[in-house]
């Protein structure tokens, strides 16, 4: 099975941040791209534009600038261990670090090779990653410089998909998640905010299907992971094997959802200032339901309470 991803950032990028990216090909693939770009469009300006290509094992970069390729620089060494674990099928991870005057890149742990910053990082306003791409894991935005944000930046390999962001959200904030679920009908995915990096939830976001058809919100009561009553209003709006848009608004009292274009339901934070202690989510799949996703959108309102976010979980306005 095809996919692809797109995500709006959060925040502009800057010198010392990081992006951790996971992702698996199909068994066929010929290539993975994965584009920094101004927006989420095919023709975009890229400043980082990172192939690998599984034919003959390379890792080709390049950069779009005023409609135009520059020149590509490949990485392409046949003794070289880590380019021998391009393997299609597999899930692979890639890092890249945001240097003063370049990229610095990493594949599965080892750096691998650096391309040079051709153009101011603000226009860097989105990431794609396309062509043989079978599922997206992890696109996680984050920052060692100043200082490390978020703290704990270990991986859970429970987690089916995960997106940390590399500053503390503020009120106002709209989370646009678009995803189709698939698999067995009789599982659940959950959607987990965690509190700085803790297994402590402040949100769970659980749709059950068959045959609870219910969405529970709830979320962590102490350290010791004991969860709270359950809260069950509000229907069930989702559909196996159908796309759906997951608008989140951030307010300054409670998280607020949107699904397909309609108001849901709300969920009240249960501790002072929560969204200071909050740096993205995690999706969790049950049961054997899988979820793709296919983009991820930060958006900024800049109204607190978030009045009129509900317009963003519209399956017919895109955020580029």
């Amino acid at each position: 099975m095809l996919t692809t991803f797109a995500e709006t950032l959060s925040c502009p990028v800057a010198t010392g941040h990081i992006f951790h990216i996971r992702a698996k090909s199909i068994d066929d693939a010929e290539r993975v791209d994965i584009g920094f770009q101004a927006d989420k469009t095919n023709d975009s300006d890229a400043l980082l534009h990172l192939s690998i290509r599984y034919e003959d094992q390379r890792i080709v970069r390049n950069a779009r600038l005023g409609g135009q390729w520059q020149q590509p620089e490949q990485h392409c060494d046949p003794s070289s261990k880590v380019l021998q674990r391009i393997i299609t099928g597999k899930v692979f991870t890639v890092y890249i670090l945001v240097g003063d005057q370049q990229f610095h890149i990493a594949f599965e742990g080892c750096h691998v090779c650096s391309f040079p910053i051709k153009g101011p990082l603000a226009e860097i306003k989105s990431i794609t990653i396309t062509k043989d791409v079978h599922q997206v894991l992890c696109v996680d935005h984050r920052q060692s410089f100043p200082f490390p944000y978020p703290a704990l930046q270990g991986e859970d390999s429970a987690y089916y998909f995960s997106n940390d962001v590399p500053k503390p959200f503020l009120p106002g904030h709209i989370i646009i998640l678009t995803a189709i679920p698939y698999g067995n009908p009789r599982g659940g995915f959950i959607v987990k905010f965690n509190e700085n990096g803790s297994k402590k939830q402040a949100l769970h976001f659980n749709p059950r299907f068959d045959p609870y058809y219910v969405v529970v919100r709830n979320s962590h009561a102490s350290e010791a992971l004991d969860f709270r009553q359950e809260e069950r209003s509000g229907g069930f709006p989702f559909i196996i094997d159908q796309q759906f848009k997951l608008a989140i608004g951030l307010t300054e009292q409670e998280f607020k959802f949107a699904i397909n274009g309609s108001k849901f339901e709300t969920y009240t934070y249960k501790n002072h200032r929560q969204l200071d202690v909050l740096n993205g989510f995690r999706i969790e799949c049950t049961n054997g339901l899988q979820l793709e996703v296919t983009a991820v959108d930060h958006y900024y309102s800049g109204v607190p309470n978030c009045d009129g976010f509900e317009e963003y979980s519209d399956p017919d306005v895109d955020i580029l």
